[in-house]
């Protein structure tokens, strides 16, 4: 089935971060543009800009609506209640002028602030969650506009079954839509290296504080191994203090963060992707470490990479903050270069349903077609 042309508006905070979301938000636009949709994309924060760290189609539009619905430090109690009545009226009126087909909203205010100013009665009006349910922290106010307008979007687009669930016992009409590989390698790593791999944000959600505690046990059996570690955050000056009373200044590179092509070749040169988060939505640095044939290690936090990893058969999961059974897990998979290269061949094959075009399929289908 081919859907006709349609005229799709992305609401975000932000572009101009090298984080999951905001790649995840521009890998779609350009899928979307790619199949022949017209795509912009509404960066609706007043502290923010237009700009994009990830490559965007130059046909997409991208235009900065200096909005915060109340967010904001600024003002008293009063202000910010007049500012957020005021706020939606103006997204509603942004909305009205574009006459999109579709709103993607990415983030709860806005989804929120879209249906109490009546926006789905516009437009077809759906949500995608890129977080844990749970993550992003609501005072009572906005967990009572969340509940009350959840259920009255078109769709909620979760990421995984786990979240499906828990968007279900609010009442919301859902679908699960994973996130999707933009393409496959032309080869895949080799699995000799002496590398280990994490890509993300330096924060305690990320488990950035447990590296130095699992490195130092893994790094006293195996010295000549590498851990790149790319990325930044508030927590990167401990994480350095750190480092550094470990003795492991050696073993651990901290690299700032790089453009996603700069990311290709270390993907391609590491042996095993480590991932120490405590809470995930749907994390596609896995799916594009084995993209590249890299089997991954990862703590089994509440939700994600349950959803992606096949326990045994392309990487492994581990006890959420178990510092010596991640540890081991390494340990396991450096010293048996055959069952590594075994689960690097599982990954690559595994991977494959995570490609552009079934996931586009979905979209067709959820959304896109209706």
């Amino acid at each position: 089935m081919k859907t006709e042309k349609k005229h799709i508006a992305i609401l975000c905070s932000r572009l101009d971060l090298p984080g999951g979301t905001e790649r995840a938000i521009c890998n779609f636009a350009n899928l979307f543009v790619a199949k022949g949709h017209i795509v912009i994309i509404l960066v609706v924060d007043a502290a923010n800009t237009a700009d994009a760290f990830y490559p965007l189609e130059k046909n997409i539009t991208v235009r900065a609506v200096p909005l915060h619905f109340g967010i904001t430090p600024r003002g008293n109690p009063l202000s910010r209640k007049i500012a957020f009545i005021g706020h939606i009226s103006q997204l509603k009126n942004e909305i009205k002028q574009l006459k999109p087909d579709i709103v993607i909203s990415t983030d709860y205010p806005y989804s929120v602030a879209a249906v109490i100013g009546g926006v789905q009665k516009l437009t077809r009006l759906v949500s995608w969650e890129p977080h844990h349910f749970y993550w992003l922290k609501k005072n009572k106010f906005w967990t009572y506009l969340f509940k009350k307008t959840y259920p009255k979007l078109h769709t909620v687009i979760c990421l995984n079954d786990t979240e499906k669930k828990l968007f279900d016992k609010m009442g919301c009409h859902t679908t699960i839509i994973p996130g999707f590989v933009p393409g496959f390698p032309a080869s895949r790593a080799s699995l000799d290296s002496r590398e280990l791999l994490t890509v993300g944000w330096f924060i305690k959600r990320k488990g950035i504080d447990l590296v130095p505690a699992i490195a130092k046990i893994v790094f006293q059996q195996y010295p000549d191994w590498k851990w790149k570690l790319v990325g930044k955050g508030e927590e990167a000056a401990a994480l350095q203090i750190a480092i550094k009373e470990s003795r492991l200044q050696d073993n651990i590179l901290i690299i700032p963060p790089v453009a996603h092509e700069e990311l290709e070749p270390m993907y391609h040169g590491a042996s095993l992707y480590i991932m120490t988060s405590r809470s995930e939505g749907f994390p596609a640095v896995l799916i594009e470490s084995m993209a590249h044939g890299v089997p991954c290690i990862s703590f089994d936090c509440a939700s994600g990479p349950s959803d992606i990893i096949r326990d045994n058969e392309d990487g492994k999961l581990v006890e959420t903050e178990n510092v010596e059974a991640m540890a081991q897990a390494i340990i396991s998979l450096i010293a048996d270069e055959t069952k590594r290269k075994k689960m690097g061949e599982h990954a690559f094959i595994n991977v494959q349903r995570y490609g552009a075009e079934n996931i586009y399929n979905s979209w067709e289908s959820a959304v896109l077609s209706l």
